[in-house]
């Protein structure tokens, strides 16, 4: 069974993905190395979703709809950054996670590179 992403576009173009956190970081690692790009931004995503509980309670008492990993200043302008801002969302007792790409990444690339690597899009 292929895992589900939900893939949509949010304001100002940027892509994104919504999907169980259980799943994100495989993909994370997957687009990461099918794409070429991300480092210390992808690095950090992984360690939000690791940590979970404690990030998503810190986006709660600072009132922060999204999270920004770390970005290497030199990956920024080199075009070499995956990952713009996380979301940690709990829905009953599901955990899932929003991944809003950097801005460089178009939906079509994306979405033939989730195909590729085998995941459902809705």
């Amino acid at each position: 069974m292929s895992q589900k992403v939900k893939l949509y576009t949010v304001l100002g173009d940027y892509v994104a993905i919504e999907m169980d956190a259980s799943f994100s970081t495989e993909l994370l690692r997957k687009l990461q190395k099918a794409l070429g790009k991300g480092g210390e931004d992808v690095e950090d995503s992984i360690r939000m979703v690791q940590h979970f509980d404690t990030f998503h309670s810190l986006m709660q008492r600072k009132f922060k709809d999204f999270l920004t990993p770390k970005k290497n200043i030199s990956e920024l302008l080199r075009g070499n950054v995956l990952v713009d801002k996380i979301k940690l969302i709990k829905k009953d007792n599901k955990k899932i996670v929003v991944i809003v790409f950097d801005k460089s990444l178009t939906k079509a690339l994306i979405e033939k590179t989730l195909i590729e690597l085998g995941y459902e899009i809705t």
